[in-house]
């Protein structure tokens, strides 16, 4: 994804990894293999590959650039906290900063819109056998609710299906005792240009991130929506998903509301361009990327 200017805002994307993943049908609750297909065959060729019947998804965090702060949305995988999963090059992610003439200590905030390993991943890194915060001037934000659901998960040793125990251990925990981590709740506002939107469903306190400035407006989607399936099929949620009916309703309005703003969607699993906006279709929507 190219930068984005948004007003006085600037957006990027810190790509740590794109490929062909699941098959949609082990990914899609309700899916089935001729709706796929169908829709498929009018999308970009890069989205699905029609041999192997893969979609394609990225992991990306983005980093938001406001006249007075810069804050990261998210932070994908990590390094050293998923050997059986994470097979390619971590390195990449973090030298992405540097490409945008930032370091690490230059990051005022981090967001992390839910605390599923793929966008907490480089909360924290492995420094001389102890897990410590990536960003050591930032305050990490945390939805209230989701903290406490997975700080009891991490207590209690009763892990949802397809879930890691270690997670909060090991991505949030290190930064609340560093005393970098802040629980708010709801609708929360960081300041005039960036503030939080609950959408809960994905996980307990899933929240998606709104930008604005001079009128403009764009909305980090976090596991809002994996693939441009669901903008076709909102109904279908994920595996993943701790409430799959709660998170089509939440996927449902903020696509209603994005369709009557025209505000400018940046889905985290989206391939690049990733970018883009949304139009209704009937019960549907319809996702066009924007390419610069």
């Amino acid at each position: 994804m190219n930068d984005i200017r948004l007003g006085d805002v600037t957006i990027s994307a810190i790509l740590e990894h794109q490929k062909y993943g699941m098959k949609p049908e082990d990914l899609f609750l309700g899916s089935d293999t001729e709706t796929i297909r169908r829709h498929a065959a009018s999308m970009e060729p890069f989205l699905f590959d029609p041999e192997t019947g893969r979609i394609t998804l990225a992991f990306q965090s983005f980093l938001i650039r406001t006249p007075s702060k810069i804050i990261l949305v998210d932070t994908c995988n990590g390094a050293d906290k998923m050997p059986d999963a994470v097979t390619w090059d971590t390195q990449p992610w973090l030298d992405r900063f540097h490409e945008l003439g930032l370091t690490l200590e230059d990051i005022d905030y981090v967001l992390c819109s839910h605390l599923h390993i793929d966008h907490t991943g480089w909360n924290t890194r492995l420094e001389k056998g102890r897990w410590v915060p990536t960003f050591p001037n930032a305050t990490y934000l945390f939805d209230r609710g989701e903290y406490a659901y997975w700080q009891e998960i991490s207590r209690s040793g009763v892990v949802p299906p397809r879930q890691r125990e270690e997670v909060w251990r090991i991505n949030c925990l290190p930064v609340a005792e560093a005393g970098q981590a802040a629980l708010v709740d709801g609708a929360y506002r960081l300041d005039e240009h960036v503030s939080i939107v609950p959408t809960p469903g994905h996980s307990p306190g899933h929240y998606c991130v709104r930008v604005q400035s001079r009128g403009l407006e764009a909305i980090v989607l976090g596991d809002l929506a994996h693939h441009k399936l669901q903008c076709c099929e909102p109904d279908w949620s994920t595996p993943f998903c701790h409430d799959p009916a709660m998170a089509a309703k939440s996927r449902r309005k903020l696509f209603c509301e994005a369709v009557d703003s025209g505000a400018l969607l940046l889905p985290t699993h989206f391939p690049s361009p990733t970018a883009g906006r949304l139009s209704a279709r009937g019960n549907a929507f319809q996702f066009d990327f924007v390419v610069d």
